[in-house]
């Protein structure tokens, strides 16, 4: 009987220490049309993946063939309720906040940092 409970001790500290890369990433496809800016930078026309890894707080953006074209600083915040749908909210022709369907967690992109150029 002892034997057994430090095993079932032994494979919780395993697990406990596996939890981190677990870690799920959320992402987010967008098209912009040429006007569309996201952080400092601004998006050519085209299709782009938004991706964020839980609790991150860098937004990676990626073309269609995986190239990151930028990373943006983004706060997590807390909606009242949980949106029906996934969507990029915009200010104009900003990226400002990305909703995430069934959630209330939602992300806040900052408007300044460093941002690679395209």
């Amino acid at each position: 009987m002892r034997f057994y409970a430090k095993q079932l001790l032994g494979m919780a500290a395993l697990i406990a220490l596996a939890l981190p890369v677990w870690g799920r990433t959320a992402t987010v496809w967008f098209e912009s049309d040429g006007t569309t800016t996201i952080g400092q930078t601004q998006l050519k026309a085209g299709e782009y993946q938004l991706k964020v890894k839980d609790n991150a707080t860098q937004l990676e953006v990626t073309t269609q063939d995986g190239k990151v074209v930028t990373e943006v600083p983004v706060t997590w915040i807390q909606l009242q309720k949980k949106p029906a749908n996934t969507e990029v909210i915009m200010n104009k022709d900003r990226v400002v906040e990305v909703d995430f369907g069934g959630k209330t967690q939602a992300l806040k992109v900052q408007s300044a940092g460093t941002a690679k150029a395209q």
